[in-house]
Order: structure tokens, then sequence, then C-alpha cells
């Protein structure tokens, strides 16, 4: 089965498809043996129409149909009606709302009536693989890791264009992610840090840029999955990941990603994705867009057109990877950004806590988001501890919502008025909220 985007112009008919009369049914099949895997690729937004042509029936029968789609993993089918265009030719259309996997297929009977059906064929089910427009037509750069020292010097770019990191995770000569126990949840304190991460976040979203990242997914042995359950890991320091108890592995997984995405990260670019299997990619996936339907997983790893096909399929998005730049280079006499002066206190946000063993610093990021960062000087046990909050122009009253996103596992919590509770485990030296008041 083939189909045209009818945006611009007329579509062909199928030149090949067979209906099926089958107790005033029909069922779809293709009479080709070799027949497209990999799912059509759509933007958001944009119309996808079919034509059929049905035979195998009566003419004077009377034809009825629908097209049927949604987005993979729901419940509810959504129907539009095709429309008889010529004597046996009928056309159907509907646009995708979102970007991500939706499923379709084309359901025609004889009748006025038409039968009830509590279920579809998976054969005959059509894959609709639907990315962002912004995307498909973005340009994408490659950044060096000296653009955290040269925030203000960044490429010219357009709105919704891509700037794609480097791997900014501690990592060893051999490229394996963690160094004295801090691994994808950390910066490479010689690259990055907190406070120039959010600096260069801000300024991209403030400009409409979309932000991705280089993902590397190999451990080495002070990655702190790595400590926990050396047992798990080969030597290539990849995480076994099918397993008994590979579920929870995975979770961590996803963790790490909505930790990043809460930060700001719209695209994750992983250079091995055949060291994890599909089913990890799938289902990490589908959980992340359910509550980010707007990100994307890419890969520059060569693959085979059958594992390509597999991998559009479990989730990862198809762009032209040669469309990213080559890494962009600054002049290294040039002088550095003074982070000293560059980095912007908060002046109209206070914290304070009782907690002699506390020290609070804020960070604005924009109009309504601010950078709370905690530093726990006495992590021998776990505690309760709290926080007390003044702001100079919003009145923190007990029916004020918002929002504080936890930057270590992205989890949020409602808070309210000017005292607010935060739990301290064993061990836990720093912690950072970032703080959200246009919620």
């Amino acid at each position: 089965m083939q189909n045209e985007n009818c945006n611009d112009g007329k579509i062909e008919p199928f030149p090949i498809l067979a209906i099926i009369d089958q107790e005033s049914k029909f069922t779809i099949f293709e009479a080709s043996e070799d027949s497209i895997l990999e799912p059509e690729i759509r933007s958001a937004g944009q119309p996808f129409s079919i034509i059929i042509h049905p035979f195998g029936y009566n003419k004077q029968d009377k034809v009825n149909g629908f097209v049927r789609w949604r987005i993979t993993g729901k419940e509810q089918w959504n129907e539009e009606p095709l429309i008889k265009t010529d004597s046996n030719k009928w056309e159907g259309s509907w646009t995708p709302p979102n970007s991500g996997t939706y499923e379709w297929n084309v359901e025609l009977w004889t009748g006025q009536n038409h039968p009830v059906r509590e279920d579809v064929n998976p054969k005959e089910v059509r894959l609709l693989k639907v990315e962002r427009k912004d995307l498909i037509l973005a340009k994408w750069f490659k950044l060096d890791k000296n653009i955290f020292r040269n925030i203000n010097r960044l490429p010219i770019a357009k709105e919704n264009d891509v700037f794609l990191l480097p791997v900014i995770f501690p990592n060893n000569q051999k490229g394996l992610i963690g160094e004295d126990g801090k691994g994808h949840y950390s910066m490479d304190y010689k690259t990055a840090d907190a406070f120039s991460f959010g600096e260069l976040t801000h300024k991209l979203a403030s400009n409409g840029i979309t932000l991705g990242m280089e993902f590397p997914i190999k451990c080495s042995s002070q990655h702190p999955f790595y400590l926990d359950e050396p047992h798990l890991f080969n030597g290539d320091g990849v995480m076994d990941l099918i397993g008994e108890g590979w579920e929870s592995r995975r979770k961590k997984w996803e963790n790490i990603f909505r930790f990043w995405i809460v930060q700001g990260v719209e695209i994750f670019s992983i250079p091995e994705i055949t060291c994890f299997p599909l089913s990890f990619w799938d289902q990490t996936i589908q959980s992340l867009k359910k509550d980010f339907p707007y990100i994307s997983f890419v890969t520059d790893e060569k693959l085979s057109d059958d594992f390509h096909n597999r991998m559009i399929s479990a989730g990862f998005s198809n762009f032209e990877t040669d469309l990213i730049n080559k890494e962009l280079t600054f002049d290294q006499h040039q002088p550095l950004v003074d982070k000293a002066h560059d980095t912007k206190i908060s002046e109209d946000l206070e914290y304070t806590t009782e907690d002699k063993n506390i020290v609070i610093k804020t960070k604005r990021l924009s109009k309504d988001q601010y950078l709370l960062n905690i530093d726990n000087k006495d992590s021998s046990n776990s505690r309760s501890v709290m926080i007390s909050i003044n702001h100079k122009s919003i009145e923190l009253s007990n029916e004020l919502i918002y929002y504080a996103r936890d930057l270590s596992n992205g989890n949020a919590y409602r808070w309210s008025g000017e005292s607010n509770e935060i739990f301290l485990r064993t061990g836990q030296e720093n912690l950072q909220f970032l703080i959200e008041f246009n919620n």
C-alpha cells in the first residue's frame, strides 16, 4: 500500500490494493509481497490522505467506510469518513495533531449499517510516524565544549534551529561516562556547571532555539550505576537490560532522561543504540512522550536497513543527520566570559531556614523561574527541612500554587505560601530545585 501527501495537489491512486468481500465486510490485504515495512513519515498538522480502489463486491451493493486512526498506545480510535469520488474510488483524510507514532487502517462494508468490530486485526494496521515540522526544517548546529565559556558568542541561528551539545558528562579517556562516583546526572566540571548550563538553556529558549545533547550510554567502573551493581555490566560498560529485574534498571535510565528534559533538553542523540534492546527504547521513549510529547531521540550509528526500520518503529526520529554542521570552534585567544560577573544572583527572591547546616543560594533564570541550590553540610542523617520564602513582587499566599522541580529525578512538587518542606536523604549533600511561578 502506498500513499502520498495531498497538500499541494491531487493524490494518485494506490497501484496495488485489494479488497475482499467477507460476510458483508471487507478486509484489506496487499497483493505485493515487498510491502513497505518502514512507517510513512509526516509532520504534525500535515494532512495524511489516501485513495481506495476496492473490488470483489457487487456493483449494486452500497459501500460505506472510514479511516480509523489513533496514537499508538491509546485505546480510543478516531474515525474519518471515506468519500466516494468516482465509480470505484473512495478518498479519506486525517490530520495527526502532534508528533508521535500513529496507527491507522481502512474499514469498508456493504449495506447501511456498520458491522460492529470489538477490536482491529493487527495485520490490518499501518503505522504513520509524525515528526515535529520545525525539526524537519531546522538547521542543526553541533556545538563545541567551549560554548559554556562563550555563551555571548552563540552561532547565528534562526528560531526553531537546533543546537546540539557535545558530551558534557564526566568521562574517562575511553569516553566511558563516570568519574569519582558521578555519572549521567552530573556535568564535567571542566566543561560546565549548573549556572552556566542554566544560563545557556535560558538564552536558547528565549530565542526559540531547540536544545539537544549527545548522550553516550556506556559506563565506566566509577559510574554510580556500576558501583551499585558491577555484576550487571559487561567489559564495554553496558548494563544488562534483559536479565531478571531489567525493568527497574530501565526505569533508572528513564529518570535520567527526565532529569535533563526538565532542564530544557528536547533532543537526545544516542551514538550506540544497539547496546540496549529495542524493547528498552520502545518502552522508555513511549513513557517519556506521554509527559513530554515534543522530545525526540536520534542516532548517527550506522544501521542496517532492517534495524533502521525497527529503530523508527521503536520511537526514534528520522531526521537527516547530514544537516548537522561540523563542530564549531572558537578563537582560543579571546578573553573568556567572566563568570564572577556573569552569574546573576537573584535579588527579588530570598530563602531562609532555621537549619544551621543548610546553605541556600538562588539564581534568577527568567521572569518567573529561579534555580534553588541547597548545600547540606550535615548529610549523616535524613531529615525534613522547612524553608521560608520571600518574593519582593509576588504575594506568596496559601492560595498561590507554584511548582518546584527536583532536578535530581525530574519530579515536580506543588508548593504554596511562604513556607514549604523538603526532605533530605542520608548522604545527600546537594539538592537543586527549579522554582516556577508561572503555573
